[in-house]
């Protein structure tokens, strides 16, 4: 008796601390929840964790290959080939394909790259609404907080095209996305100019006008190299074949895609030549392209002694070296990495829940979001069953589903152009032709959500949660989309049909599953160069441009630190950017009115002056303003100043609100200044500069 009495106080205390610790807001795991078991559960649902793991060498990301299984020497993956690929990416020098005749403006010549609309900090994406690269100027501003925030608008001195706006932000400076081609008889995409019936001449075309904008969501790089089709209809990777379909060199996914970029943003047949200016360039080239350097060699002779650089620099071998840097943009050190490679820790408990969210079908015993079912493989964006799912995926139209999404605002350009109030875009239909793909668009990786921003092929979603609350309603945002046909069940009915619509996940499985795509999914490195990390950086960095340590060969051929090869400076040359990046300030003394509000603690040792900043132009003052403190006594110091200058002025940097001080906008700055004993009385004169950096 004395014994069971034991037994029974002991079964009562454990029983009182249960409850205790429910009531006290510690969370009891269930069994089979702690990390083991979930990477066991993870296992079991895709077949193998291993499929979920990215390959830790750049060599073993998928490439393509012969008809005997071998990497096709052509496109294979080389440290020279990445390198040269990166800086071809973020090098402004390429986009010089301007022609007035289709409405290019000869000013906006070589003043954006890919970089402009793919940011590393904004998870290799444009990070905006509307993405600009010919003929937009900024890219980002640091708030107080030091968060980036992405920034690129169209440029103010562009003609103005229309008195009506379409949308918006439209600044009537634009008349066509950028892949839209107006012929005579026809308007569609650049592969209808090569298609029957004959269109006729080309009349107007986005891919040339003063404005260089895209009429979806930008979408991201990460993940490149896991795709058959690119492009959120998946028109990169179509064979030439297919209707809509522009691929000429029957080129995989990757290398059409850098195809298809260089004609849609302004350097097809313009970047070879610009490129051949440049020693360092031509070094590059022959260190990636060992064949065609060789074959550039054999073309110098006594009476050709430049030999001819187009076999070695052509738009070919650019489009291989870009694709194979892009190929080479992935994360390998999320917390989620870390996870599946065993590290018990790497998830907090929020997002080990909402990672078993992930991969539990919906509808079932268990609560799940099914997520896993088009998202699986290293990044998460393929079918779970694709037989080739850690590599570019076998599965080609599984990949594409109609969420029931409205347009881009954008396109109410296309709308325009057609003459067409009904025009929509219809995504996958626009290179298939077939009902059955309309409004379908692409599954996309899940990777680094944290930084995206935008989401969805419209942009128009700006939270990873508001994603989630998406699909957990299951309730389409546009009816004519909705009604097409081809409306997705796994997003209006993923519990089955008969269910009520959505996921009915409850909010704090929301907060859960967001949490693991939101954190868990997310590598700094990516935009922050860590030496200890796996993950090598999509942005430019130090090491990239600092010749004279790194690369002593491209300096002796005329690199300078700092610079891309071209001595331009990286992804953007327009003077907004330029001031974003800090390489230069505007002079803004004389577009503002300073007034001095009140002055306390005169005489003391310890003055504030208070102004208030008013710019007084019609023109916007953007980024920092720097408030630059001249001849100041050297007895006295600015107390709260923000640094020195060059020059060894002190000056106070001013965070303005949304990056800009509008026309007839006022903010109020305050000077403290501390004065030496028996110092002269406080005087300074101002001056006021717009940039980053430091003056």
């Amino acid at each position: 008796m004395r014994n069971e009495s034991k037994r029974q106080l002991a079964s009562t205390t454990v029983l009182v601390a249960i409850t205790v610790m429910l009531l006290s807001g510690v969370a009891v795991a269930d069994e089979g929840d702690g990390p083991k078991e979930l990477r066991r559960f993870i296992d079991r649902q895709v077949g193998r964790i291993e499929k979920l793991m990215v390959p830790a060498n750049d060599s073993d990301l998928p490439q393509p290959r012969l008809p005997d299984g071998r990497v096709d020497p052509a496109f294979q993956t080389t440290e020279a080939k990445r390198y040269l690929g990166k800086l071809l990416f973020h090098d402004p020098i390429r986009t010089a394909r301007i022609i007035p005749d289709f409405g290019g403006v000869p000013a906006t010549k070589q003043s954006a790259s890919c970089g402009s609309c793919h940011l590393g900090e904004t998870a290799s994406r444009a990070g905006t609404l509307f993405n600009f690269a010919v003929g937009g100027e900024g890219r980002g501003y640091t708030d107080a907080s030091g968060n980036f925030i992405a920034r690129r608008r169209p440029r103010s001195d562009l003609p103005i095209r229309r008195s009506t706006p379409l949308f918006p932000g439209d600044a009537l400076v634009d008349e066509l996305p950028t892949l839209t081609d107006v012929y005579e008889f026809a308007i569609g995409s650049p592969a209808r100019g090569r298609k029957l019936p004959d269109p006729g001449p080309l009349l107007r075309t986005g891919r040339l006008d003063a404005l260089d904008s895209v009429a979806r969501n930008a979408p991201g790089v990460i993940g490149f190299a896991f795709n058959n089709r690119l492009l959120l209809g998946g028109f990169a990777g179509e064979p030439d074949s297919s209707p809509g379909g522009l691929n000429p060199f029957g080129h995989a996914a990757q290398e059409n895609v850098a195809l298809l970029l260089l004609d849609a943003h302004r350097m097809l047949n313009a970047e070879s030549a610009e490129l051949q200016h440049f020693q360092a360039y031509v070094k590059l080239f022959q260190d990636a392209f060992p064949e065609e350097a060789a074959q550039y060699a054999a073309s110098i002779t006594v009476d050709n002694p430049n030999g001819d650089p187009n076999l070695l620099i052509n738009d070919l071998t650019v489009l291989r070296a870009t694709a194979s840097f892009m190929r080479t943009v992935v994360t390998r050190d999320t917390p989620w990495d870390r996870f599946i490679a065993g590290d018990d820790h790497a998830l907090t408990a929020e997002q080990r829940r909402g990672a078993k969210l992930f991969f539990t079908p919906a509808g079932g015993r268990q609560r799940g979001a099914s997520c896993f079912a088009c998202h699986s493989g290293p990044m998460l964006n393929k079918q779970v069953d694709d037989p080739d799912v850690t590599g570019v995926g076998q599965f080609v139209e599984e990949n594409f589903f109609n969420l029931g999404l409205e347009d881009h605002p954008l396109q109410a350009l296309n709308v325009a152009a057609r003459h067409d109030p009904s025009f929509r875009d219809d995504g996958r239909r626009e290179i298939t032709f077939r009902d059955s793909d309309a409004f379908k668009f692409r599954v996309v990786t899940l990777r680094q959500l944290k930084d995206s921003k935008n989401f969805f092929h419209n942009g128009l979603f700006t939270s990873v949660k508001e994603v989630v609350e998406y699909f957990n309603a299951g309730v389409p945002q546009d009816p004519v989309a909705a009604s097409a046909g081809t409306l997705s069940e796994r997003f209006t009915h993923p519990r089955g049909q008969g269910s009520p619509p959505g996921l009915g996940l409850h909010e704090d499985e929301v907060n859960d599953l967001t949490d693991f795509l939101v954190n868990a999914l997310y590598d700094p490195a990516i935009a922050h160069f860590d030496p200890d990390s796996p993950t090598r950086p999509f942005v430019i960095t130090e090491r990239d441009l600092t010749y004279s340590k790194f690369r002593p060969d491209l300096a002796a051929a005329g690199a300078e630190d700092g610079r891309m090869p071209s001595l331009l400076p990286p992804d953007n040359n327009d003077a907004l950017s330029r001031r974003d990046m800090g390489l230069e300030f505007l002079d803004v003394t004389r577009q503002v009115e300073m007034s001095l509000i009140s002055t306390s603690g005169n005489g003391g040792n310890r003055q504030e002056d208070v102004y208030r900043i008013t710019n007084k132009s019609s023109s916007i003052v953007d980024t920092h303003l720097l408030t630059i403190v001249r001849g100041l006594s050297d007895q006295i110091e600015m107390d709260n100043a923000s640094g020195l200058t060059s020059g060894g002025d002190a000056y106070r940097r001013e965070f303005l609100p949304e990056g800009v001080l509008l026309p007839g906008q006022s903010i109020v700055q305050t000077l403290v200044f501390k004065r030496k004993h028996h110092a002269p009385r406080v005087s300074y004169t101002l001056t006021l500069l717009s940039g980053q950096g430091n003056p």
